[in-house]
């Protein structure tokens, strides 16, 4: 696996051609998120957060490479919960045996408020047409493709709120650079013209979580109104009532003396 993602990345002009097309869109994305943890899961040969500006950045690989400082699972992350600030994704959807455990785990390890940006490819483009059989395919390690919708949906049903969405690439997939340069004019019109017809979608969403605010007592205020608290002295029915108690003992102690 690590050899065909190095040919995918690094040698095919296509696999050229797609980071380059998403680089800069992971760049403006995590300029403007803060915090102290950064991850980033996949495409070790390239350095997403270059820049973020969290202070401690994280690079995660699902297979050996010697820019990886974490090798695991994406579907079991070796982070504790709500500990991380901003997880950036790749195609590693397309790549894991389970996509939704590594969404979950995913969501268990940001922090509230937290920022996920992922991209994919599109299965009814032209892109993700070549993406299902071939070199390609081998090269990439796509195991299954999925539309933006899905994602979507999975990213709702967790508690995700997608906050920006977008789709890239919308040139044909020539695995020529000189053919994948001729079609400039297509990127710049295709987003207006038919901006769905991109054969990269990308995500981005938001960590979202009920907030609970503990109402503490405030010990200086009185718990009752005044008017309702119970005086230390007893009201006139106390004393009547007292009053009687004490004439029918008198009667009593009387009664018993005669006898």
């Amino acid at each position: 696996m690590q050899s065909s993602q190095s040919v995918f990345f690094e040698q095919m002009p296509l696999g050229q051609y797609i980071v380059a097309r998403e680089t800069p869109l992971y760049a403006q994305a995590v300029a403007d998120v803060f915090g102290f943890h950064a991850l980033q899961i996949g495409w070790s040969a390239h350095d997403l957060l270059e820049q973020c500006r969290i202070p401690y950045k994280h690079s995660l690989q699902l297979t050996a490479s010697a820019n990886a400082s974490l090798l695991c699972e994406s579907e079991f992350l070796p982070f504790a919960e709500n500990s991380v600030d901003l997880v950036c994704m790749p195609h590693v959807l397309e790549q894991c045996a389970d996509p939704q455990q590594t969404l979950r785990e995913v969501f268990r390890v940001l922090v509230p408020e937290g920022s996920l940006v992922l991209t994919g490819i599109s299965p009814a483009s032209c892109l993700g047409m070549r993406a299902r059989v071939g070199q390609f395919r081998q090269a990439g390690g796509f195991s299954r493709l999925f539309t933006a919708w899905r994602i979507r949906d999975w990213l709702s049903v967790l508690g995700f709120e997608v906050v920006r969405s977008g789709y890239l690439m919308h040139a044909f997939p020539f695995n020529d650079p000189d053919w994948l340069a001729r079609q400039s004019c297509l990127e710049r019109w295709g987003p207006r013209l038919c901006g769905m017809s991109g054969g990269i979608y990308f995500l981005i969403a938001k960590k979202r979580v009920l907030n609970i605010r503990l109402l503490k007592p405030d010990w200086k205020m009185l718990p009752l109104n005044p008017a309702l608290q119970v005086r230390k002295g007893r009201s006139s029915i106390q004393k009547n009532g007292q009053k009687q108690l004490e004439c029918a003992d008198v009667e009593s102690t009387m009664d018993r003396n005669v006898r």
